[in-house]
Formats: C-alpha cells, structure tokens, sequence
C-alpha cells in the first residue's frame, strides 16, 4: 500500500511540476471561421475575371481583389485571447544573432518565402522574450508554441498574418 501512495504522489509532482505552459485550444483548424467558404468567394471572382480580357489590367486587378478577400476572410474571432498551443514551422524576421525573436508562424513547412504564403488564418506573427526564442540552428526544425492569440492583422515582407501572439513561448516540438 506504501508503494501505491509512493506512485501516486510521485505521479502528481511530476505532473504538477510539468513545465508545459496552460493551453486552451491545439489546433490550427480553430483559427479558420467555421463560416468561411473558401470555394464560394473563388466562384464569385472566376465569374468576374470571365467578364475582362486576359492579361489585361481589368483582370490583374480582379485577382488583387481576390487575394485580399481571401486574406481577410476566414479569421475565428472566438479564438481570440485564448491560449494556445499549436505546433509548426517559422521564418525568421528578426534574430540577435543566436535566437530568432520575431517571426512568422505556420501549420506546414512548405509555408516560406519561396511559394506563396500560407492563408492569413493560418499565419501568425510571433514575438517572444529574449531568453523564449528559437535557437539559430533549430529555426528549421519543427516548433511548439504556446501563447495567447490575438486577432490583429500583420503584414510582414511577402505575407500577413490574421493572428499575433507576443511573448511567446518555444519548445522544440517532440519528433
């Protein structure tokens, strides 16, 4: 029975002194309104640029429009001020040299400047602490973040992002 009671509280230090940060919410699918149909914003836009001449500067501007309805389109506003643990890739925007401070946050590793940005509601512009950064060469390796989410738009080199978490907090995420 001494050993069961042993267990029992050495289970509970243990998870009682997790140093897992609280979280409400894990996934990046909560970040997408529930509402947001994608495919019947791209119908209404295919029906206008049929109406222009290809390659003209009707139709350059239709696609703008679009992207930017995309861009805007789609944010859960009831995630906002929760806290969050969501696991993912960043591109750097501002180092010290040894830990990246500032960066953009994504669900997959495709999402860098090289294709185009992942959706604004799942791009999120991260600040952390000093001493909660990513180290320089783990920058590529796959994240945890936890952090309370805000929805404040934020538009950074190529890409912007619908959420923005400051003093974030990084762990490398589990492999």
């Amino acid at each position: 029975m001494k050993i069961f009671f042993v267990l029992l509280l050495t289970a509970f230090l243990f998870i009682s002194c997790s140093n897992e940060p609280s979280y409400e919410l894990d996934n990046w699918s909560v970040l997408i309104d529930p509402n947001f149909n994608q495919e019947k914003i791209v119908q209404i836009y295919k029906e206008k640029i049929a109406n222009v001449k290809e390659n003209s500067k009707e139709e350059s501007l239709i696609y703008a429009e679009l992207q930017e309805e995309l861009k805007k389109a789609g944010n859960n506003s009831s995630v906002n001020g929760k806290k969050v643990k969501l696991e993912g890739y960043l591109v750097p925007v501002d180092t010290d040299g040894k830990k990246v401070n500032k960066f953009l946050f994504f669900p997959n590793q495709a999402a860098c400047i090289h294709v185009p940005a992942s959706p604004a509601n799942q791009t999120i512009f991260v600040t952390t602490k000093k001493e909660e950064g990513v180290l320089m060469e783990d920058a590529y390796e796959k994240i945890t973040l936890y952090g309370t989410i805000h929805l404040e738009t934020a538009k950074i080199a190529t890409a912007t992002a619908s959420f923005v978490i400051k003093d974030g907090i990084t762990r490398l995420a589990h492999h």
